[in-house]
């Protein structure tokens, strides 16, 4: 299984590691470093998406944490420090340890939340249902664009994108249906 990682990693970081691809995948690791969670501040604002904002802030928390415990255990050292030849693509290569990433862990929570909150309004709200549905499928490609740009930058191995976008998922999606029940509790 080691070895399917190496190579699938070396694939995804030779093919996609130059020119407009390297531009993009550069893009989308800025925006899944945090920046994109930086979405969530307006959301305080105004009091009809302030629960939304908090719910969506914690999951991304507890997100986070459950990343740094994870990576504390484990202990992977990164593709760049491991396989010859390899250099990060990044302006400052992470010191810290590579499993499971914490930009898929990140993104795919973000994007599983936003995504299992717009489908489940959409059953509602049918004249929305094609947009909120349309939102849901660009947040979950951004995600693995963003999980994807980590091996093409050199910083993550495969299996490191999956366990954190598995982990991500998970949250998002439990947190989107914790979020959802305790405002249909207050509702209701």
């Amino acid at each position: 299984m080691i070895a399917l990682d190496v190579r699938v990693f070396l694939y995804l970081h030779t093919t996609f590691g130059e020119g407009g691809w390297l531009a993009l995948m550069t893009v989308l690791s800025v925006v899944g470093s945090g920046w994109g969670a930086l979405m969530a501040l307006p959301l305080f604002a105004a009091p009809r998406t302030r629960r939304f904002a908090a719910s969506l802030t914690a999951v991304l928390g507890t997100t986070a944490i459950v990343v740094f415990v994870l990576k504390a255990i484990v202990q992977r050292k990164r593709p760049y420090l491991v396989v010859p030849g390899v250099h990060p693509r990044v302006f400052e290569a992470p010191t810290d340890f590579s499993f499971p990433s914490g930009h898929a862990a990140g993104s795919f929570a973000f994007a599983m939340f936003v995504a299992v909150v717009l489908v489940r309004h959409s059953l509602y709200e049918p004249t929305k249902k094609k947009r909120r549905i349309a939102l849901s499928a660009v947040a979950l490609t951004a995600a693995l664009g963003i999980a994807m740009s980590r091996c093409v930058l050199g910083v993550h191995f495969p299996l490191d994108i999956l366990a954190g976008a598995l982990l991500g998922s998970t949250f998002g999606a439990l947190g989107a249906h914790w979020h959802l029940r305790r405002n249909a509790a207050r509702a209701g």
